[in-house]
């Protein structure tokens, strides 16, 4: 290691660099687009929050979805059977009233 290496200042601590307007608009820039990316970056986090309460939500609607679809199909083969009981016991009175 160079013993000078100890001697030089950092580049951040160079007073004239502040007075040259090209460096001041750039660390300005530079403030502005890390301000913007930490804007970003909680945006993304609100996000996935958000993304993460809609799918418990689509789970919940399809699990429940499916319980209705069940019943459905329950209550309509329940439908079905009472039809058919209908439709035996008309055909066995019509066969009774038409017998000679």
């Amino acid at each position: 290691m160079d013993p000078r290496d100890d001697e030089d200042p950092p580049f951040d601590d160079f007073d004239d660099t502040d007075s040259d307007p090209v460096v001041r608009e750039l660390k300005t820039e530079m403030v502005r687009l890390q301000a913007q990316i930490d804007q970003l970056a909680a945006a993304a986090r609100e996000r996935a929050a958000e993304i993460a309460q809609l799918r418990v939500r689509l789970t919940d609607l399809e699990l429940r979805f499916e319980a209705i679809k069940a019943r459905h199909r329950r209550d309509l083969k329940l439908w079905a059977w009472a039809m058919a009981m209908y439709g035996t016991a008309m055909g066995l009175g019509l066969s009774y009233l038409l017998r000679p």
